[in-house]
């Protein structure tokens, strides 16, 4: 980006217009704006800014040069087109963003509005038609955005007092009165508008010893209706709540009275710590509340209010009056309304406790505590006392501030989302801090505006704006801004003429907060967007209609959310079509919360002629869809911004939320059930492949997140429904399936992550090793029996490491119940042996038979990871006692010796075998003698290996049914370990060289009953006669005269034959070229060709095939089969022709009709 222009316009004086010409096509990209005697350029301090007045509008109106394309062969027509934008200058230095695109550029900038002179600089970049096309690809690095952690006096969660950040702010207003006092009156209390006309308000304090005639208490209502001051003494205080007292009347169970001492109670519970615990020292409250006279909204609501104090709740947490509260929420005949306030009043004064817990217990009820703050911050009056005691109270300060700063990530404890992330106590005090500052913080802005203090206000509302990009903040502030006066403020802000630097930050914070879809259901908050005028600052007129078309689906109602659920989803969708979808969906779940689910469904039916559900996959399969164009490898995904991206996952989000609420209780059919596990699986795996695009801290990325837990949850809540689909098939089983043929299917996605998401999706959904024993036989006995060959499939298209877990898990499940693991093994055995069957091919293709190798070497390392663990005997008890596996598994080990192949990990797989050899039959047992042999090829054993490994195989040896061998096939191994051991540079002594001489003993012993078993005619005397030389000199004196004797008994061949061929590793990769892969992917179909014209041997009558007349004429022969005589089947085709006038009549040749050329 470079300086493209430097000017001080001046407008004309005919129409207020200035102009800007560039000599060349420019791509505008900031517009910078000074303010009068601003010095610009540091190497120009002559150069002086000049901009009058300090805030005005401009508006700006660009030429649109359409830039060529590279390689057009066009140039494109010229366009007098302006393309129109704004620009509020509120003071100050400031700059201008300006996103012109890479399609168009500029060579006239148009300024107009009320100014005098204003002197910009132009930022950009200059565009040129014929820049030449990069011959190569050269990559960049993309800019990376780091987050800037707030500094401490801007972040009230490490600071051991919160109020620190507002009381500094408060002081930016002259002779301001202090924190406690400002919350009493703009949340509380709320003076009367004489108040504020008053000079000595806002210390206006009542005179608690005035001697009032007939005192009562709604006199001493009124009186608590203004500020005590925080010097009052405790005498006076001491006397006003004995006159109170006085005034009680214990046997007069009046409704009025419980009214107004409630009334008290609230007024007394944001004043002074010491009058709210006189007054409920001196009443006995028992005697006021009973159950008829709580059995009041109004009055259980001041108390909900007044036990937003900490003594307040205290002194209400007894037995008799949590009797109370349960008597009135378990009565029918009370109201709902009664009801919620009983309930949420027992919340409030329950919840008191668990927050002073959570202070100083490191394992209190954070979430439950979490609950209550989130409930304190909806209404005005609980927030202000609650606020009050936070910061005002001795007790709860210091209990707050003896925790320790530590620096902590803020938890997200306020969304709607149900969490089952429970923070640590560090974490939570962090919050409880975050939640103070940022209250402390609202209230000195409301202080602001009323008076009004430009200044204190501006910077109060640059604070909150800030917080609103601040992950962990962002929550809390909007969570207060729903606060009815907090709406009403930022409404009157977006009316400001000249522009104000506090009316832009007000205007960017209500855009800001309008992008929660929840928080547009507040009237508050949709009667402020409704009355949005169009001569805002900030906010554009796409914006504008964007947001007031999802505040008309709140104002419209139930009706309107209804309409918004069934309009299809916009192609491409925007930001503005998604936020109204997920509005009507945030409605639809308050009508689930506040109302019965069968008359909210029954009311959904009546509007929409459908279900909820079937409505809610109607819109999450397009929504998928959409998400799915964005990671597709089939076509270039579309340019579609992070705000649109997140509001996509956000909008799947909600669908599967209401979902998961809906489907308990409501089953799906299997039509619907196979579409959302499929919808579930592509979205998860989107919502994996995003994670991984975006930055962790960026809201696609989080809303990735919280999509891809809700993937896992609706998964697992359709695998649980109770009423089996369709079919009388366990709903499980049809999740399963579909998982599993869908993981097969990428449909355009990457196939290979594709793949491995499902997998991880699937291993959410299978029961854990800790389910109940009714969930493990469901799936044993019902699902997976029915799914072998799906499982199979899928299984072998995993990576070694995955099938092993996949394997693992479904064992684990199992239980050796129905023996799934050894039948999948069983199923691995029959596809490896086909591919070493195939390897004998000498035709086979290089292609297949690397491809075929690979396959080999992928099987034995899969084979010895999963005999790895203590759980692994399984394996070999498993395939002992299936009928076949031993067969295929000692065929594809002597064939593979047979074709001197070895995989890597067949020595670690055999030796477990050979391990436990007793459980096989004789083929088996003789493989494994075989490959353990061969293995001492391999160069650099070690002494151990050699030794375990030639003790283990002539143990084996010796249990070998002696007739079942064949002498050729067994010296010929000996043979070849003659020539291998001689060869090898490690010394063969001890158990070593004493397997060896019973090896021989064993061969001379039975070549008795088997004869030749003792020629080793694959190898010389010379030798035989080294090998034995070199064993003799390890062995002792014994040992080496029975070697002596046994040596005359072996014979050998007369020459020395060509040595043996080496064995090749097998890899376990198969590189191949993209030639290859399309030679492998081609369909290689035979030419067609004509077939060979044969000669007619026999006449035209033998080609005639009657049926036997016996199966014509019998009662049983229906239909077709009837027989027809003379001419019936042509007066048949006749009557029906001339009957049917439905229909053309036929146009048979044998009909008559005759054909018009």
């Amino acid at each position: 980006m470079m300086l493209l222009q430097w000017c001080t316009l001046e407008p004309s004086e005919k129409d207020g217009l200035a102009a800007i010409r560039f000599s060349a096509p420019v791509r505008v990209q900031s517009i910078r704006i000074f303010p009068t005697n601003a010095r610009p350029f540091a190497q120009c301090p002559d150069i002086a800014s000049r901009t009058e007045p300090q805030a005005f509008f401009l508006d700006v109106y660009f030429n649109a040069h359409v830039v060529a394309s590279p390689g057009a062969k066009e140039r494109p027509k010229p366009s007098n087109a302006l393309v129109p934008t704004s620009i509020a200058y509120s003071g100050g230095q400031k700059d201008f963003a300006v996103n012109m695109g890479l399609e168009y550029a500029t060579r006239l900038m148009i300024v107009k509005g009320s100014f005098e002179c204003v002197s910009m600089a132009i930022y950009g970049e200059v565009v040129s038609d014929n820049a030449p096309t990069p011959a190569t690809y050269e990559p960049r690095p993309l800019p990376s955005v780091s987050p800037v952690a707030l500094t401490p006096s801007l972040d009230p969660a490490n600071t051991r007092d919160p109020t620190q950040l507002a009381r500094q702010l408060l002081k930016l207003i002259p002779d301001a009165p202090e924190l406690e006092l400002v919350v009493r009156l703009v949340f509380c209390l709320k003076p009367s508008n004489e108040d504020w006309d008053l000079p000595e308000f806002p210390y206006l304090h009542p005179d608690l010893d005035e001697d009032v005639a007939e005192f009562d208490l709604e006199k001493a209502f009124r009186l608590t209706t203004r500020p005590v001051p925080d010097n009052v003494s405790s005498e006076a205080v001491s006397r006003f709540a004995e006159k109170v007292a006085r005034c009680v009347h214990p046997k007069d169970r009046d409704a009025s009275q419980a009214y107004l001492v409630a009334g008290l109670l609230c007024h007394a519970a944001c004043q002074h710590q010491s009058l709210a615990r006189n007054l409920m020292d001196a009443i006995d409250l028992s005697k006021v509340f009973d159950l008829s006279t709580l059995e009041d909204e109004t009055t259980l609501l001041r108390l909900v209010y007044a036990a937003s104090n900490v003594d307040v709740a205290k002194r209400l947490d007894t037995d008799w009056f949590h009797g109370l509260l349960s008597s009135i929420l378990n009565d029918p005949n009370n109201d709902r309304e009664t009801r919620t306030a009983a309930k949420q009043l027992d919340a409030r004064i329950r919840g008191w406790t668990v927050l002073q817990d959570t202070l100083s217990n490191t394992q209190g009820d954070f979430l439950g505590a979490a609950a209550m703050l989130k409930e304190i911050g909806v209404e005005e009056q609980s927030f202000g006392i609650w606020l009050e005691s936070m910061i005002a109270h001795e007790d709860v300060v210091s209990s707050l501030a003896e925790n320790p700063v530590l620096p902590v990530t803020l938890p997200h404890l306020l969304s709607h989302r149900p969490t089952t992330v429970t923070p640590s106590q560090d974490e939570f005090v962090g919050f409880v801090r975050a939640y103070v500052g940022v209250a402390c913080v609202m209230a000195v802005y409301s202080w602001s505006d009323s008076l009004p203090d430009e200044r204190c206000r501006a910077r109060t509302l640059g604070v909150l704006r800030l917080w609103q990009g601040v992950d962990g903040y962002r929550e809390i502030v909007n969570h207060f801004l729903l606060l009815r006066q907090m709406t009403f403020r930022l409404e009157c802000m977006t009316d400001i003429d000249p522009p104000t630097q506090s009316g832009i930050d007000a205007e960017h914070i209500l855009v800001d907060l309008a992008k929660n879809p929840r928080a547009i259901l507040r009237p508050n908050l949709v009667k402020c967007i409704l009355n949005i005028s169009t001569s805002t600052s900030y906010i554009t007129d796409e914006e504008r209609a964007s947001m007031r078309q999802a505040a008309f689906v709140v104002d419209d109602g139930f009706t309107g959310a209804v309409d918004e659920l069934l309009r299809p989803l916009e192609r491409p969708p925007t930001a503005g079509s998604l936020r109204t979808l997920r509005v009507a969906l945030a409605y639809v779940e308050r009508e689930l919360d506040e109302d019965e689910d069968s008359r909210v469904l029954d009311d959904f039916w009546d509007e929409a002629n459908c279900s909820l559900t079937t409505a809610l996959c109607n819109l999450l399969d397009p929504a998928v869809e959409e998400i799915r164009t964005h990671f597709s490898l089939i076509r270039p995904p579309p340019r579609t911004g992070q705000d649109v991206m997140a509001q996509l996952f956000w909008t799947t989000d909600d669908i599967l939320r209401l979902l998961l609420r809906l489907v308990p209780i409501y089953p799906l059919p299997s039509r619907l059930l196979r579409s959302l596990t499929a919808s579930a699986a592509d979205l998860f795996a989107c919502a994996d492949a995003a994670d991984m695009l975006y930055s962790p801290a960026s809201q696609p990325s989080v809303a990735a997140q919280c999509a891809s837990q809700s993937c896992i949850d609706i998964v697992r809540v359709l695998a649980e429904q109770d009423a089996p689909s369709s079919g009388g098939k366990p709903a499980a089983q049809v999740v399963l399936r579909s998982l599993l043929d869908h993981g097969l299917h990428s449909g355009g996605l990457d196939p290979t992550h594709h793949l491995l998401q499902v997998f991880c999706l699937l291993n959410y959904l299978l029961p854990a090793e800790e389910c109940t024993e009714e969930q493990r036989t469901l799936w044993v006995n019902r699902v997976i029996p029915t799914l072998l060959p799906e499982l199979a499939t899928f299984g072998r298209a995993l990576d070694t490491e995955n099938k092993v877990h996949f394997v693992r898990r479904l064992v684990e499940l199992d239980q050796g119940v129905i023996g799934v693991g050894e039948w999948l093994l069983v199923e691995e055995l029959k596809e490896v042996s086909n591919a070493v069957q195939s390897l004998r091919d000498e035709s086979l293709l290089e292609t297949k038979r690397r491809i075929a190798q690979s396959q080999i070497a992928l099987f034995f390392k899969f084979f010895a990871d999963i005999l790895q663990g203590p759980s692994a005997n399984w394996v070999v008890d498993g395939l002992a006692a299936a009928e076949e596996a031993p067969h295929l598994f000692a065929s594809i080990i002597l064939s593979l010796l047979d074709l001197r192949l070895s995989p890597p990990y067949l020595v670690d797989v055999v030796e477990k075998f050979a391990a436990g050899y007793e459980a096989f039959d004789n083929e088996l047992r003789f493989a494994l003698v075989s490959a353990l042999w061969r293995s001492l090829q391999a160069p650099m054993l070690t002494t151990s290996r050699i030794e375990r490994r030639l003790e283990r195989s002539v143990t084996i040896l010796t249990t070998i049914t002696p007739s079942y061998l064949d002498p050729s096939k067994v010296t010929r191994e000996v043979g070849m370990l003659v020539v291998d051991l001689t060869q090898q540079p490690v010394s063969l002594e001890g158990e070593a060289s004493h397997s060896l001489v019973s090896l021989l003993e064993w061969m001379t012993k039975t070549a008795a009953t088997v004869p030749r078993m003792a020629d080793l005619q694959t190898i010389s005397s010379d030798q035989f006669t080294n090998f034995r030389d070199r064993l003799s000199a390890t062995l002792s004196a014994e040992w080496a005269q029975r070697l002596e004797a046994v040596s005359c008994e072996i014979v050998c061949g007369s020459s020395t034959g060509s040595p043996p061929q080496r064995t090749t590793e097998l890899p376990d990769t198969a590189e191949l070229s993209i030639q290859d892969l399309e030679d492998l992917l081609r369909q290689h179909t035979p030419a067609p060709s004509t077939p060979p014209r044969r000669v007619l041997n026999q006449d035209v009558f033998g080609l005639v095939t009657v049926s036997p007349l016996t199966l014509l004429r019998s009662p049983v022969a229906t239909g077709l089969t009837k027989t027809y005589s003379n001419n019936d089947f042509r007066q048949l085709r006749q009557s029906s022709a001339r009957a049917n006038t439905s229909r053309l009549p036929s146009m048979h040749v044998d009909v008559g009709v005759a054909m018009v050329a």
